[in-house]
């Protein structure tokens, strides 16, 4: 049996950031770049125009702002139309916003300027425009104006947001390098389990690791793969065992102890899992154990047995597999563990005396910081007192009772 300390010493070295990993565009969103994004066009890719108007040479409003200016309207362009016709003196095209600028024009008068009713003017009429503020080149989005076609418009460790995504597009970014979604593939054994859907008969029970266990990867914004349910058989358990060491980690429940059915650490050893640690100093969770799995051609895939007990499987999952999966993930070391912060007690709580415990409790803020209310708890098989709890209170080994008051620390969830 190893220390709590040693223990997460042991699996932060042995896990690593997963190389990064080519994907489609849209499911990359939320990730930071591994590597730039080059455009392959200008943006805008020709000239266009801004606003809903007339294409005009603006030579022929030299006279002034305040003369009405009298045009043949040639052509008519909405957005995607092109045209080979170019705007002669005298002439104009009708346009609309995001259309081409055709050849000869170099600004936009908006419709707003048409005056004497000459506003819904289309090719083949004229169109009579005053424009108090006209210059040259208005109400033109010049070709280039945004980005170059071989231009960085994205960098590595650039965040992709909505914003990122929608450049990216337009840069033709289908797929892009960016860290990899932790694969975590999640297992239960147990001859007494039954899916959640099923109605438990006499000595049965519901296998609530499994959706557990799931709901903590995803939210670690990792990609959790159920495995369903193994029976406590050395086969089935092999079976599931040598699908989920496809992952990038595999999370098994169950079988890690020390009974007749406890298959599990035999059957990592005989799929080829190099055993790093078995049992912890730890309340609830002391059973649990952790691996490594060599591959060719392919990262380490890290192994986990968690007891079987619902709420040692969930302290066990945070203590450990989580630092694990955000490695993998490339995340910055302050974001690998829960945060731990000083509270006051409102109540007493008592520790283990052999070895460290974490306790569920609730947590509210008062003029003296944060303060801890523990839980009614029956231990490692209530889910129900786990279920409110805004924190553990971690107490060290030694068997002390501590009173309302008395400072601890505590780990947030």
């Amino acid at each position: 049996m190893i220390e709590l300390s040693e223990a997460i010493s042991l699996i932060e070295r042995a896990a690593a950031p997963l190389p990064p990993r080519r994907m489609p565009l849209l499911e990359a969103c939320g990730r930071v770049l591994a590597a730039g994004i080059v455009s392959d066009v200008d943006s805008p890719p020709w000239d266009r125009a801004m606003m809903d108007g007339f294409a005009v040479r603006s030579e022929d409003f030299s006279a002034g702002a305040q003369e009405v200016v009298e045009l043949d309207v040639a052509v008519d362009l909405a957005a995607g139309d092109v045209t080979t016709l170019e705007i002669a003196r005298g002439t104009c095209a009708r346009i609309m916003t995001g259309a081409p600028i055709p050849a000869g024009a170099d600004a936009v008068v908006p419709v707003e300027s048409a005056v004497d009713g000459t506003a819904r003017v289309h090719a083949g009429g004229r169109v009579r425009l005053r424009d108090e503020r006209f210059r040259a080149g208005q109400h033109i989005a010049r070709q280039g104006a945004a980005f170059r076609r071989g231009q960085d418009v994205l960098t590595d460790g650039m965040m992709l947001g909505s914003a990122e995504i929608g450049l990216a597009a337009e840069a033709g970014a289908t797929h892009v390098l960016v860290p990899p979604r932790v694969r975590v593939a999640i297992l239960s054994t147990g001859s007494e389990l039954v899916p959640p859907a099923a109605t438990p008969a006499f000595g049965q029970t519901r296998n609530s690791n499994g959706p557990m266990i799931a709901a903590a990867v995803h939210l670690l914004g990792a990609e959790p793969i159920p495995l369903g349910i193994a029976a406590d058989r050395p086969e089935a358990i092999r079976a599931a065992v040598a699908q989920g060491l496809a992952a990038d980690v595999l999370v098994l429940s169950g079988g890690v102890s020390a009974g007749d059915l406890d298959l599990v650490p035999e059957i990592f050893r005989l799929c080829g899992v190099e055993k790093i640690f078995h049992k912890v100093r730890l309340k609830p969770g002391k059973p649990v154990w952790f691996g490594i799995l060599q591959r060719e051609n392919a990262a380490p895939t890290l192994v986990f047995g968690l007891p079987g007990n619902p709420a040692s499987s969930l302290v066990c999952f945070e203590l450990f597999a989580r630092p694990a999966i955000a490695i993998l993930a490339g995340q910055a070391r302050e974001s690998w563990h829960l945060p731990r912060r000083p509270a006051r007690l409102t109540g007493p709580a008592k520790a283990a005396a052999d070895r460290p415990v974490f306790l569920p409790c609730r947590l509210a803020t008062s003029d003296d910081g944060l303060v801890a209310t523990p839980l009614p708890w029956s231990g490692s098989s209530d889910l129900l007192g786990l279920a409110g709890a805004a924190g553990l209170i971690a107490l060290p080994a030694g068997g002390q009772r501590y009173e309302a008051g008395e400072e601890v620390e505590v780990v947030l969830r």
